[in-house]
């Protein structure tokens, strides 16, 4: 991974974990595949400051490994590297391959100010909006085994409804269009990333 590429943070944020004992800190539990981290304050923070903040103007600002490194330490973001908990999309075909894309919101649909964009969120409180195709990709994709099998999918699907735009019929394209809203969605925690879990068809 290159120090000053974008990187990604991977994993289901499942919350506190309390041992109950009294005594032992809780840990905040974040899962990969199969497998359930327990995360200190310090690798927590770090995995969330790799989702990005929305700036006033919508956008998110690129969250880099030297950004991490300087605020929370070497040995923290070696860490995170390591467990599989952060990534880059640099090589868009290798990311997509060995990533999935999962819903962590409900859809709201589009309106009729706007029909060609749909809002995801929580009810009547949306928290990123999105182009129609890549809306289904965002409903649909956890399905498939990884992200560039949804994306060839839902061309292909988009090509047998009759559609003929590019952005809905071309998995590069679908795959690009994806990679340029991930930030937001990541960000708005409407959606998180998972490894590709070896064996599904």
């Amino acid at each position: 991974m290159e120090s000053g590429t974008r990187v990604l943070p991977v994993g289901h944020d499942l919350g506190a974990f309390h041992v109950g004992d009294g005594v032992t800190a809780p840990v905040q539990q974040v899962r990969v595949g199969a497998e359930v981290f327990d995360l200190d304050p310090a690798r927590f923070a770090a995995w969330t400051a790799a989702h990005g903040t929305p700036a006033e103007d919508g956008s998110v600002p690129s969250v880099t490994e030297d950004d991490l490194r300087a605020e929370h330490g070497a040995e923290v973001v070696a860490d995170l590297v390591r467990d599989r908990l952060l990534t880059t999309a640099e090589s868009a075909r290798e990311f997509a391959e060995g990533h999935r894309l999962l819903p962590l919101a409900l859809g709201l649909g589009n309106s009729a100010e706007y029909p060609w964009m749909f809002s995801v969120g929580l009810l009547y409180q949306p928290m990123a909006v999105m182009t129609g195709a890549m809306y289904d990709l965002w409903q649909w994709a956890n399905l498939s085994p990884d992200l560039w099998s949804a994306c060839e999918e839902a061309a292909e699907s988009a090509r047998r409804a009759g559609a003929t735009e590019p952005e809905q019929t071309d998995p590069e394209r679908m795959l690009a269009g994806a990679i340029s809203v991930l930030p937001h969605l990541l960000a708005g925690r409407v959606t998180c990333l998972d490894v590709r879990i070896e064996g599904l068809p």
